[in-house]
Order: structure tokens, then C-alpha cells, then sequence
């Protein structure tokens, strides 16, 4: 019997090609799991324009309070950040075939927003530049409700039903 022992040029290639074997599908894998785990971010009280490569008959949003959708065009869909948190986004060509499954990530606005914790009382702030209140519905509920009806005065005040002026 004998035994042959590769010599140094024969297992070094032979070691190459196995870890280009390895990069290929470890490469091959992460791209079939970035496929599945697709992930589209937007900010919370902002919209973010989402494009399809085909047109889209029906979306559904899991959970319409975190986000929400907007139809555009028949490749075009606006998102909107309705609230902290995560849901799902399906669309469907006019065959009922699964065109796009997606995470719809919900995040904070970015470093101009700030959150004041005090007890167990929640308040945001949009500082630029200089520090004001926002809406947000993890906010404290009174502090929520007084800014809500601030808004919706200046609403009517804008819109011209801010009372009578005779």
C-alpha cells in the first residue's frame, strides 16, 4: 500500500479553491436570507416613496396604526411612520401572485428629536433649533390630548373656522 502525500503547491491550490467554495455559498446564502428578510425603514411622522419592478393591484400593511400606505401609481406607493414599532407589507400583481413581502420598520426620527423621560411620562421634543413639542402617541395622554387640540385650533384657524369676527 501506498501513500501519497500532496505536496505543498497541489494542497495549497487545493485549500483555495475549497475556501472559494465556501465564500461562494456562505455569498450565495446571505443573499437568499436578505431576499426573505427584506427590511424598508421609515421614520416616524415622515413618508418615504417605495418603488415596485411590477405593477401592484392590492397592498395590505399589517397594522395601519404603525404605518401606513398611500398608492401612487401602479409601481409607486407612499409610506408613512405612523407610530413606533414594526409591521408587515404585502403586495399582490392583479393575478394575486406575492410581488414584495416586507418588514416595515417604524424608527426614530434621527438625532434632531429628543425624548424626555420623566417618572413613567413620555414627551417629545423636535429641536431645530430650537426645542419645540411634537405629536407622538407614546407621549403622556394629557400632554398628548392639550397638544392634539393646539393643532387642530390652528387647523381651524388656517382653514378659516376660527370663530366668528363680527
Amino acid at each position: 500500500m501506498t501513500i501519497r502525500r500532496p505536496t505543498k503547491k497541489s494542497s495549497s491550490s487545493a485549500m483555495k479553491r475549497r475556501l472559494g467554495a465556501a465564500a461562494l455559498g456562505g455569498l450565495a446564502i446571505c443573499l437568499a436570507g436578505n431576499a426573505l428578510a427584506e427590511t424598508f425603514k421609515v421614520e416616524l411622522n415622515q413618508t418615504r416613496v417605495l418603488n415596485f419592478g411590477s405593477p401592484v393591484a392590492s397592498i395590505m400593511i399589517g397594522n395601519p396604526a404603525i404605518a401606513d400606505v398611500h398608492v401612487e401609481g401602479a409601481k409607486t406607493v407612499y409610506v408613512l411612520g405612523r407610530a413606533y414599532g414594526q409591521t408587515n407589507l404585502i403586495a399582490l400583481d392583479d393575478h394575486g401572485k406575492q410581488i414584495a413581502s416586507m418588514d416595515v420598520n417604524v424608527v426614530n426620527q434621527g438625532t434632531d428629536s429628543l425624548t424626555l423621560n420623566r417618572g413613567t411620562n413620555q414627551y417629545t421634543y423636535n429641536c431645530t433649533p430650537r426645542c419645540e413639542r411634537v405629536v407622538n402617541m407614546s407621549d403622556e395622554t394629557q400632554s398628548f390630548g392639550e397638544l392634539m387640540t393646539q393643532m387642530q385650533a390652528l387647523s381651524n384657524l388656517a382653514g378659516g373656522g376660527g370663530g366668528n369676527r363680527n
